[in-house]
């Protein structure tokens, strides 16, 4: 169910009032015993169950969806408070640096520094967050939905 929503009454950060549906839909599809669906070419029904497996965002999008901050010193979903940035005064944007870090670490580029301003990199990519230790880390969070069901599409 792909959607795009532009202009003005974009959901923003209300996206799950749009959402809302597709999550019954797929709650439906998993934890019941699915749908009945027809086969045509076993001539059967069987019971249709669904997953939703991925999703692609852009960087904006990932923020309402996931509630995680996409801007600022603190950015990256990767690194969150290991992340590089630098603040450009003259154009006030927050750039993010230290890409080499993900490279191995033996990789030649880590020690380059003539097209890094002259320094190799030295610090190690940020640590691996299994479902365990995210789960840890949102636990304790308080969900607040977004705008009532009289804005929904």
């Amino acid at each position: 169910m792909p959607i795009i929503i532009q202009g003005p009454k974009q959901p923003g950060n209300d996206i799950d009032v749009y959402l809302r549906p597709l999550v019954q839909d797929l709650k439906m599809l998993w934890e019941e015993k699915g749908v009945p669906v027809w086969d045509e070419d076993k001539k059967e029904t069987f019971n249709l169950r669904a997953l939703l497996f991925i999703t692609i965002n852009d960087g904006p999008t990932l923020g309402n969806l996931s509630r995680q901050t996409t801007k600022g010193f603190r950015a990256c979903t990767h690194c969150l408070d290991d992340t590089c940035s630098v603040y450009l005064k003259h154009s006030k944007r927050v750039v993010y640096l230290g890409h080499r870090r993900f490279l191995p670490p033996k990789h030649p580029l880590r020690e380059e520094g003539k097209h890094f301003e002259g320094i190799g990199e030295k610090h190690k990519k940020p640590l691996h967050r299994d479902g365990k230790l995210v789960f840890s880390m949102v636990k304790d969070l308080k969900v607040v939905f977004g705008k009532s069901l009289r804005f929904a599409m």
